[in-house]
């Protein structure tokens, strides 16, 4: 009974697993040299300054130092920079090589003749998946947990507590992330396209908010519209706005946390429906087709119109008729190449499946 719910295969999480430790291995090193060997060697800095100042004959508050060292370390943890960085790219990365590298080397067709079923299958590379965006953070707290139980003088600097914040406030920020892709990895039919989609959708609501505020603005409809109050607000509708949600309340954390369970849910549902056949593919379903062609041919418009009116803008408001004429070009020349570019894609990759 207990199989049937949770089908755990040895057999496809090792293959899974194999596939993605490379890119567990790459983090794990770049968490190792841009944060814990940073937290680890605070001790030494502390000591190396201090002792800078007693041989310089400089006064100096012991507390001061203590708190500025305390400081350093709060703020690597919750640095966005690098770490950021990783926890966008890594669930990506996750998603493209246990999906769309699988569909280019068409191991889904072999797998389908193989005694496993698709939800094994699924379960499996999902189960890699957590599993990876976890294991290079669990690995670095370990080290910073063992650094305070080898070294005493540490914990003055920062506590047990601050390091397994620090891995669950990790995993939480790449869940949305790496559900999302894995959708967008069911969805695509092959690894370029699920990798540019990925991309595009998820700055969409930052990018399609910002150019309808744009569009409305050059009409007149709605002057002085806040294009920055746009793009945050809208930043909360996207997977990205995860990393606002520190500090925000216990909420956020539950709607984010939701929103992942949710994606998965779909993909599972879809992964369930794919058809293997058209693997090679732009997109996985051909319903999606039309609303593909539709979305970018209104993107395209709406896009067209921005960029010809930053062109020609010297041109096009000392008369108004001369300004409509470009709107309304624009938004047909747009169209036209959006239609185009996205059909020509779709039987590009079919030619090639």
């Amino acid at each position: 009974m207990y199989l049937k719910i949770l089908p755990f295969n040895k057999t496809l999480f090792k293959k899974d697993f194999n596939q993605v430790k490379i890119l567990i291995f790459i983090m794990t090193i770049i968490l190792f040299f841009n944060v814990t060997l940073f937290v680890v060697s605070r001790y030494g800095s502390y000591i190396k300054v201090k002792n800078s100042f007693i041989e310089q004959n400089v006064k100096y508050d012991e507390k001061d130092l203590i708190k500025d060292c305390k400081e350093d370390i709060a703020w690597r943890l919750e640095d966005l920079g690098v770490q950021s960085a990783l926890m966008i790219a890594v669930p990506i990365g996750l998603a493209a090589i246990l999906f769309g590298e699988e569909k280019r080397k068409k191991t889904f067709e072999v797998l389908a003749v193989m005694p496993y079923t698709r939800y094994e299958i699924f379960f499996n590379k999902l189960i890699v998946a957590l599993v990876s965006i976890a294991l290079p953070f669990i690995i670095n707290g370990i080290v910073m947990l063992l650094a305070l139980g080898f070294i005493s003088n540490l914990r003055m600097f920062y506590s047990m507590g601050q390091v397994i914040k620090w891995i669950l406030h990790s995993i939480y920020c790449q869940l949305p992330i790496l559900s999302f892709s894995i959708l967008f990895g069911i969805i695509t039919g092959n690894l370029i396209s699920q990798l540019v989609l990925t991309g595009i959708f998820l700055i969409f609501p930052m990018g399609f908010s910002s150019l309808i505020a744009a569009n409305l603005e050059l009409w007149g409809i709605a002057q002085y519209l806040d294009l920055n109050t746009i793009y945050f607000t809208s930043f909360k509708f996207s997977p990205l706005g995860v990393f606002e949600t520190i500090g925000q309340g216990v909420g956020y954390y539950f709607i984010y946390i939701a929103a992942s369970i949710i994606m998965i849910i779909i993909s599972k549902m879809l992964f369930d429906k794919s058809m293997w056949e058209r693997n090679g593919e732009l997109l996985q379903f051909e319903n999606t087709e039309g609303f593909f062609k539709f979305g970018v041919t209104i993107c395209t418009a709406l896009l067209m119109v921005v960029v010809s009116t930053v062109f020609l803008q010297n041109y096009i408001y000392d008369f108004y008729i001369t300004r409509f004429l470009v709107l309304i070009l624009g938004y047909i020349l747009g169209g036209i190449l959006g239609y185009i570019g996205a059909h020509f894609s779709i039987k590009l990759n079919k030619s090639k499946a």
